[in-house]
């Protein structure tokens, strides 16, 4: 007789489904409304994820006598259901018989920095095939641990093309905000005080502000979050596609943005800073697009898109209002 899935077997279909390299966005859309559907699916999910990631730490002779199935969601379930009591049991004889020898065999990579100078970029592939593309003057530390994949960042802006690990979470710590995923590809911007995500591929968890119970904001393809650390002022928005992460093709795309944000990444460009001429002259916003070629050349067409002129002071460039 045929029987309905319990949440447990659509867990663990959802723990393999989410590992495929055919996984597509409506895979993950899919996956999300079916978490938010119910709190004990969230539970159940969290449960299967912490058994598959205690399995997967021993060699392949133990992980093959315990197969995780592959059936499709709809699929009857019949008498080689996975029953979660004796896989418990199992774990457990399994963490007594080999807990030393696991020890022995995992090697976790050290803790490594990565920094780019002023008008450099710079592609850093991870251990675990996620790649990592740093903006000009940024600075990250990547820690990979056997529970999960941590990286820190400060002063930077990369773009983050993460490989699918469901049993490790790719967690970023960005000044006091917090962003979490599985396997995604996104950007972030973390600048003077400002954070902008923007997400390409995915799906992306936001917690802006430095608390256990602050709001966590799920962000989807095509969606932003804005947070000012000073204001604590929250914004989310639609992203047009590849416009966040521009600067991978040599170009800075801003709309409504003051002029002190422009010339803040401007000055990430190039050596010889530009300086505005009063606080005035920083309010004046600009939405357009600017091709980062020479310094020079950048201003000059600053000053096509906005009433500024440009005064070559030696070892600055300042620009004030016509």
């Amino acid at each position: 007789m045929k029987t309905q899935p319990t949440d447990i077997d659509i867990a663990i279909d959802w723990l393999v489904r989410l590992q495929r390299s055919t996984v597509s966005p409506a895979d993950w859309l899919a996956f999300d409304a079916w978490l938010l559907a119910s709190e004990h699916h969230a539970q159940t999910y969290d449960a299967a994820l912490a058994l598959d990631l205690q399995l997967a730490s021993y060699e392949p002779e133990t992980i093959q006598a315990t197969p995780l199935p592959s059936r499709p969601l709809n699929m009857s379930i019949g008498p080689k259901t996975w029953r979660w009591p004796v896989m418990g049991a199992a774990l457990a004889s399994l963490l007594i018989a080999a807990g030393l020898i696991w020890q022995s065999q995992v090697q976790v990579p050290p803790e490594a920095a990565y920094a780019t100078a002023i008008g450099a970029h710079k592609t850093v592939i991870l251990s675990d095939g996620s790649r990592i593309d740093l903006n000009t003057a940024s600075r990250l530390t990547v820690d990979f641990d056997r529970s999960r994949r941590q990286v820190r960042m400060k002063d930077a802006e990369a773009y983050f093309d993460v490989a699918k690990d469901p049993r490790r979470p790719f967690v970023i710590e960005a000044g006091h905000s917090q962003i979490q995923v599985v396997g995604t590809a996104f950007d972030v911007k973390n600048r003077d005080g400002q954070l902008v995500v923007s997400v390409e591929r995915g799906i992306v968890d936001v917690q802006p502000l430095p608390s256990t119970a602050a709001k966590h904001y799920r962000l989807r393809p095509g969606q932003a979050l804005s947070y000012d650390q000073s204001t604590g002022l929250i914004n989310d928005s639609l992203a047009q596609s590849g416009e966040a992460s521009s600067w991978r093709t040599g170009r800075l795309i801003y709309r409504d943005q003051p002029l002190s944000v422009v010339v803040a990444d401007l000055n990430r460009q190039f050596d010889r800073p530009i300086r505005l001429g009063d606080a005035q002259t920083g309010k004046v916003r600009l939405s357009g697009v600017l091709i980062v070629d020479t310094q020079t050349a950048m201003v000059k067409r600053l000053s096509a898109l906005l009433p500024l002129k440009s005064s070559d002071k030696g070892d600055r460039i300042v620009l004030t209002m016509r």
